[in-house]
């Protein structure tokens, strides 16, 4: 592990062990619990309107909770005033502001002041804010510099605009840095440097009492600098308030639309950017990113679901922070439909799985999570002539590192065992860890076998048993066993001829064995690469049908059988090596790689009755990869993935949560 990952975890805990963290926003946030994250506090919405129909999405931003807009202002070229009963009596003789981003001598489209009429009209409707909790709206003002604007008279003419608002607008008086005061309005001026040194001439000429704050852009154009520290060298004064940032500036090779992986470096680094701006007293609105909307050149490679991605993880790490910074995006319809159902997987970590004295490589990794937070993988060695099976143990950290504390070969009885596609869960009864791990022969055979062993307290694995899979006497053929365990109730799903196939019963774990008592076909279902869930008498299967994701659903009954229900499709997607986990009472993640890119995907499904409604289809992991498994734990809320990198046999994990909306 570098250097400065090693760095990165001891900051991150250090500065969450804080008491009280302080936002620019809002003073005095504490972190929430894991389950109770706002994550629309932190979008915001690049370019607030639609000339053809201007009302359509600033009423749409304020609808969908919005908490940051942005609207282009601009003058016409004859700089005309408002004049006559049609205007309101405190803007009679200012200079018209037309909300308007392409240049144009007659903008002929709305006035900004009608955009804060239908603010003022929200607020005064919930309660005094915009959203009815009390948290304020940033409206940024970008100045345009089309028609050869008189900056003086625009800011005479914005000032009447604040000021007919007094009571609702945040604000400061100019010289004194701590009078910074937060109401239901904060107006951020961006755009033209014009406009914002007229403003702050203007107000310390009069009244001294400022209704708007200015940011400050670090651009497209602007180099990437390798220190975040250089971004803010300053700590923030009552005028200067915010800062406007790329999304470039976190993300090498989004300006270039060759983003790559979300990898742990550029999670410490958003981490560390969002923390030191809070520190000097800043709130950041990062813009440029699109999924599917937008300018192409702001886009994502993989459109909305790379995009989503982003968009969770910078929600979870204000949220952890306790923090309040904004996301800007054009694709407002789907970063909308993600934050308003926000049960999703948040990444803590992402790492190699390491072993004393390196790193872990091999293939076909199954993962479990133990409920005393330890981390149980099992894989087939790498080489396509090296069947031999190991076995490693981790402890999860506070920060979602995992510390992997045993590597070794699955030995019942001290015989090394060899297999191929393994996989594997871990259960409790009767005070122990029981693991059972099953795999196909290697060789030529097809029989599929059990080695059952005991976890014990300092991490390493006792195997008790190596048996040959068999019920009534007849062995088990097969292949691709998965296995699913529920106390002492347990579920193998394989292949035979192509087709799904179970066997149900239950671990003794007085001998280390399983006694399997009913067996059959899966509905005849033809299949590929299945993966079975099981939680309390609820069983889900996830598999590929001619590379369709296909799921089907079982209920245990009380006599130890399986009584299989609905079969359906996730959406009609493709995809490769599903896995697939319950994440709740009626909720499951289904998990695969991308049949074009090798991706991570990640679906979230909600039982509804006889069928799976399913949620979410967005990316998980923005790496090259390939045959995830994936497990959670409820009592910890601890989402584990463990897969092969996409271009070599080197193990991943992702350590992370889930969020209950």
């Amino acid at each position: 592990m570098s250097k400065q990952l090693i760095w990165g975890r001891a900051a991150l805990t250090a500065f969450m062990g804080a008491v009280l963290l302080w936002s620019p926003i809002s003073a005095g946030v504490m972190a929430e619990a894991p389950l109770s994250i706002n994550s629309n506090s932190y979008k915001a919405f690049h370019d607030t309107y639609d000339e053809q129909d201007p009302d359509r999405k600033f009423l749409r931003a304020l609808d969908t909770r919005f908490y940051n807009v942005e609207l282009d202002i601009m003058v016409d070229s004859g700089h005309s005033t408002y004049s006559g009963p049609q205007y309101p009596d405190y803007l009679q003789g200012q200079i018209k502001l037309y909300v308007k981003h392409d240049a144009a001598a007659q903008p002929n489209t709305r006035n900004l002041y009608q955009y804060f009429e239908e603010v003022v009209a929200q607020i005064e409707r919930n309660g005094g804010s915009v959203h009815g909790d009390g948290q304020s709206i940033v409206i940024n003002l970008d100045m345009k510099t089309a028609n050869n604007p008189d900056y003086a008279q625009i800011a005479r003419s914005l000032q009447a605009i604040l000021e007919h608002y007094d009571a609702l607008m945040t604000s400061g008086n100019v010289g004194d840095a701590g009078s910074f005061t937060e109401h239901a309005i904060t107006v951020c001026l961006s755009g033209s440097e014009g406009l914002k040194s007229a403003y702050f001439d203007y107000i310390s000429g009069t009244t001294g009492k400022l209704l708007a704050f200015k940011d400050e852009v670090y651009s497209l154009t602007d180099g990437r600098r390798g220190n975040p520290a250089d971004y803010f060298p300053n700590d923030a004064d009552i005028y200067h308030r915010f800062y406007a940032i790329h999304w470039k500036h976190i993300e090498s090779g989004f300006d270039l639309l060759t983003p790559g992986n979300w990898s742990q470096d550029e999670e410490e680094r958003l981490e560390e950017m969002l923390r030191m701006a809070t520190d000097k007293g800043y709130t950041l609105r990062f813009y440029s990113l699109n999924g599917n909307e937008g300018a192409w050149h702001y886009k994502f490679p993989n459109g909305d679901g790379d995009a989503a991605q982003r968009w969770t993880q910078f929600a979870y790490m204000n949220h952890k922070l306790g923090t309040r910074h904004f996301v800007s995006t054009d694709s407002y319809e789907a970063i909308t439909k993600v934050f308003d159902r926000f049960l999703v997987p948040l990444r803590d970590y992402n790492h190699r799985v390491e072993k004393a004295g390196g790193t872990q490589s091999g293939t076909d990794v199954s993962v479990s999570l133990t409920s005393d937070n330890r981390v149980v993988e099992v894989h087939k060695a790498e080489g396509l002539l090296n069947n031999n099976l190991w076995y490693s143990v981790g402890s999860i950290q506070d920060d979602g590192y995992i510390q992997w504390l045993t590597n070794k070969r699955i030995d019942p009885n001290g015989s090394s065992k060899n297999g191929i596609q393994p996989h594997s869960d871990v259960t409790e009864v009767n005070g122990q860890h029981i693991v059972v791990q099953v795999n196909q022969t290697d060789g030529t055979g097809s029989g599929l076998w059990a080695n059952i062993g005991r976890l014990e307290a300092d991490s390493t694995m006792t195997w008790m048993t190596n048996e040959r899979i068999a019920i009534g006497g007849q062995h088990t053929e097969g292949s691709w066993p998965h296995v699913a365990i529920d106390g002492d109730r347990i579920v193998l799903v394989y292949l035979n001829g192509g087709k799904l196939q179970y066997q149900a019963g239950l671990i003794n774990p007085d001998n280390y064995q399983i006694a399997w008592q009913h067996t059959g076909s899966i509905l005849d279902q033809r299949a590929e690469r299945p993966d079975v869930a099981f939680q309390n008498d609820q069983l889900v299967v996830a598999y590929q049908n001619n590379g369709r994701l296909n799921y089907t659903l079982g209920t245990w009954n009380e006599d130890g059988s399986i009584t299989w229900g609905t079969t359906g499709d996730m959406q009609g997607q493709n995809g490769n090596d599903p896995t697939v986990a319950f994440v709740g009472n009626d909720k499951v993640i289904e998990l695969h790689t991308s049949e074009n890119t090798g991706l991570i995907w990640y679906n979230i499904g909600e039982i509804r009755g006889n069928a799976i409604e399913w949620v979410h289809n967005y990316i998980w992991d923005s790496g090259s990869s390939s045959k995830p498994s994936v497990d959670y734990q409820a009592s910890s809320n601890t989402l584990i993935d463990l897969h092969k990198a996409g271009t070599n046999d080197a193990l991943w994990y992702n350590s992370g949560k889930i969020h209950m909306p």
